[in-house]
């Protein structure tokens, strides 16, 4: 009986407030009557709460920016070294990760053991960008094309 008044309660303080001049959000984009806001962004933000996020290295090629070209960025292939990545254990499999921006476009190197089907999760958390979950593969390491608008 108590949860039943309690819903009841919150119920008219919900109609109550639709009832306000300046709207309360709901309804269609941009619709509203005089004094409500316009539309609100749609923008979501991403934390990545606590987690270290991968080194990001910046590239500007004449060439159109690809997988294969992102693998190969740095002279003389030089963030292929240890020190040049984060080292991250995943599902027990060590992996050395790099994120690299050529001509704008984003992509995330992953080097070691084949990559495991919760890497698109990982690589997330890492970046805040969204995942191509279909890398380009190479015999020990794989790329994966990151959306990072």
């Amino acid at each position: 009986m108590n949860k039943a008044l309690a819903a009841a309660g919150v119920f008219l303080l919900a109609l109550t407030a639709c009832n306000q001049p300046q709207g309360v959000g709901l309804g269609t984009v941009g619709a509203g009557g005089e004094g409500s806001p316009g539309p609100q962004s749609t923008r979501t933000e991403f934390s990545m709460a606590g987690v270290e996020p991968l080194p990001i290295y910046r590239f500007t090629t004449a060439e159109a920016a690809t997988p294969a070209l992102a693998l190969n960025a740095g002279d003389n292939n030089r963030l292929r070294a240890p020190e040049s990545n984060l080292m991250v254990t995943v599902e027990s499999r060590d992996y050395g990760m790099r994120q690299i921006e050529l001509n704008g476009e984003n992509y995330a190197v992953v080097e070691g053991a084949s990559p495991v089907a919760s890497m698109p999760t990982v690589l997330r958390a890492r970046t805040g960008c969204l995942v191509n979950p279909q890398p380009l593969r190479s015999d020990d390491a794989a790329v994966y094309t990151l959306d990072c608008s």
